[in-house]
């Protein structure tokens, strides 16, 4: 919820600037003046670049005399921001003298209560002044150890926090009505019910809580000497990709290629195909392992939290040494689910010692170790994927991972990548027949930037926005997790506990 607030709190007061949302209250702590924040690089073209506040300054690092920031605080805007997600359905079925309707909504409203905010900059003019010639210590763990993890270095050189207690509340309303007819010519019975279900979160937000915060870049030579990065860029640049370009590149082994608004799904073939071949080495994995990372993904889809911490255990993995700076805020339960995910992959994966594959696709690797290698590469494509869709479509997705509705998209997205015209609705699989699990289909699509239209006898699937590449890792996702489930003779296998 505090995530939810600040990324909104970003987007509407600097909606193309440098800020960052703080992730967490913990993070918040550290978020002090020259606090050392780590940036991942990516692997695969469609990531987001990610920040990692850590608990060093610049003082940590530094050799000799600490360096002293001058810091300059102004008003930043008074905030009060209330924004609700509706989601509703029904679903009508008549005939041969029975009729019946149920109706569904919930609202979900998410509120910061007013807050005066205030912002502290570091005066970069004074810090490069006073950091001319200065070098770091290269011995020092955190720069050992997140060298080894091709981690970038930044420094904390803009916060917004608040200036008073404030409150972050979310209300979930859920109301439901089902009403049922069943007639005949001598009699007619009626049901009727309806209910409703309210609950509400609250969490304080204490005084001096940083909310956002930007960075300065820093880069280290070889010889322990650092300099700053003073060009003007801000962190929307990591994160929009540069669709302007014509034609297609080949990054990571993969082809990028542009994405336009109102351009057919086929668009993407190319560049599905060459990530549906990696999928292929899935194929090595026992049947008990497809099915139990499935039951194990299903879970992790719809926590966001398990999901993050997932991705940066599979990074860890590629060093020798454990995560002494990087601490994850789970549950006891939530880290079983990743231990458990982990120690599947361990034991079919890892069994030959590969260890460095995920962030060098392109990498070769000794053939006693190849099998493993294009494993582990398809299993970070996968979980990175996944990680890059929105909240609606996490929790859409999830409600597929079964065999059967995995299947059926990913039958539905070959069609659709296949023909870049519309198609016979009769090529929709039958399990997506359904209204109800149709219509959760368009939704799923529609949160990845796709419109998905069944109109008469025709089918079609556009991209509604140029911007990202949410319609290729949403088939990604599909591809990949349909990967982990046997089909056998054109059917599929059932997977009773997913």
């Amino acid at each position: 919820m505090f995530k939810k607030a600040t990324k909104k709190l970003v987007q509407q007061t600097d909606p193309h600037g440098a800020l960052i949302a703080a992730s967490s209250l913990n993070d918040s702590k550290k978020l002090q003046p020259l606090m050392v924040v780590l940036k991942s690089q990516k692997v695969w073209f469609w990531q987001r670049t990610k920040y990692r506040p850590t608990s060093f300054t610049l003082q940590h690092l530094l050799l000799g005399n600490a360096i002293q920031p001058v810091l300059e605080e102004t008003d930043f805007v008074k905030y009060q921001e209330t924004y609700t997600d509706c989601v509703s359905g029904s679903a009508k079925v008549g005939g041969g003298g029975v009729a019946m309707t149920a109706t569904g909504q919930g609202t979900i409203q998410l509120s910061l209560s007013r807050a005066s905010l205030r912002k502290e900059d570091v005066n970069i003019q004074r810090l490069l002044m006073d950091s001319r010639g200065r070098k770091v210590d290269l011995c020092h763990p955190l720069i050992q150890q997140s060298m080894k993890r091709n981690m970038g270095f930044t420094l904390l050189k803009e916060r917004i926090f608040t200036t008073c207690e404030c409150t972050i509340s979310c209300t979930e309303l859920e109301q439901g009505s089902c009403l049922g007819i069943f007639g005949t010519s001598f009699a007619e019975m009626s049901m009727e019910g309806s209910g409703n279900l309210k609950s509400t979160i609250a969490i304080e937000i204490p005084p001096d809580t940083v909310m956002a915060y930007s960075v300065i870049e820093m880069s280290l030579s070889s010889d322990g000497y650092f300099d700053l990065c003073t060009e003007p860029s801000g962190i929307e640049d990591d994160d929009i990709p540069q669709n302007n370009l014509p034609g297609s590149t080949e990054v990571d082994g993969l082809l990028k290629q542009e994405i336009q608004e109102g351009s057919p799904l086929s668009n993407l073939k190319k560049a599905l195909a060459d990530a549906q071949t990696r999928f292929c080495s899935l194929d090595d994995l026992s049947d008990e392992c497809h099915s139990s990372l499935l039951i194990l993904l299903r879970q992790i889809l719809l926590d966001r939290s398990i999901l993050s911490a997932l991705m940066d255990r599979l990074e860890v993995l590629s060093i020798d040494e454990a995560p002494c700076f990087f601490k994850d805020e789970l549950s006891e339960e939530q880290s079983k689910i990743i231990s458990a995910f982990l120690d599947l992959l361990k034991c079919e994966a890892f069994e030959n010692g590969c260890h460095t594959a995920v962030f060098h696709p392109n990498g070769s690797s000794s053939k006693a170790t190849k099998q493993s290698t294009q494993v582990l590469i398809a299993m970070h494509m996968l979980i990175s994927g996944i990680e890059e869709l929105t909240d609606d479509g996490l929790d859409l997705l999830g409600h597929f991972c079964t065999s059967e509705g995995l299947k059926s998209l990913k039958d539905l997205t070959n069609h659709l990548t296949a023909n870049c015209r519309p198609l016979c609705k009769d090529i929709i699989p039958v399990f997506l027949q359904k209204e109800d699990e149709f219509h959760r289909a368009e939704e799923l699509f529609k949160s990845c930037n796709v419109l998905l239209r069944k109109k008469d006898n025709v089918l079609s699937a556009e991209i509604s926005s140029g911007e990202g590449f949410l319609p290729l890792v949403l088939c990604i996702a599909i591809h990949g997790l349909a990967s982990l489930v046997r089909f056998s003779d054109g059917g599929c296998v059932k997977m009773e506990n997913v």
